[in-house]
């Protein structure tokens, strides 16, 4: 099942793509805002940023499993006509949701090694620069697993949603 719903995502190029781009963005200015908030650079100003990133990552979550089970409700439909559950359909949405965090997850620790192995190899050279790390890891996957956590309401609503969905609406336009 996780196999078809990452074949699903990957289906729905435009959604996924936007939708990975923006979860891969606030994971890392969060990360980064909590990275400022533990050397005390930001001082109280990281605590309010990093529950807005938080508050759009859920409010964008639910936009995403909202948009995810309302553009294919004739695909959830078809699915229930054959022998799905809602169960199995669940599983397909939640892998959705889950693949894009995951990916976005995925691309900000790329971004961040290959930054690292630049300032390591900047700082060998002669030129004199004090570069630094940028994001250290534990606050990126401490970020991601908030993120994963708040992808559980996006579950919830994407149930709600699946529940509603019945199998006549596969078949409302056969005979047009």
């Amino acid at each position: 099942m996780w196999r078809k719903a990452i074949l699903l995502s990957l289906r729905e190029k435009k959604v996924f793509t936007v939708f990975t781009l923006i979860y891969t963005t606030l994971i890392f200015l969060t990360s980064f805002f909590i990275n400022l908030g533990f050397q005390g650079d930001l001082g109280e100003l990281a605590i309010p940023l990093i529950l807005i990133f938080f508050g759009t990552s859920l409010f964008l979550s639910l936009l995403y499993a909202w948009i995810l089970v309302s553009r294919k409700r004739r695909v959830w439909a078809t699915f229930k006509c054959i022998g799905y559950t809602n169960k199995n359909i669940l599983v397909l949405v939640s892998g959705m949701i889950f693949f894009t965090t995951l990916v976005g997850f995925f691309i900000v620790i790329e971004v961040l090694f290959h930054f690292a192995a630049a300032i390591a190899y900047l700082n060998q050279t002669d030129l004199d620069l004090t570069l630094t790390i940028l994001v250290d890891l534990g606050p990126v996957i401490f970020t991601s697993v908030i993120f994963i956590v708040v992808q559980l309401f996006a579950f919830y609503l994407a149930y709600r949603k699946v529940l509603k969905v019945r199998p006549i609406i596969a078949l409302k336009k056969v005979g047009e």
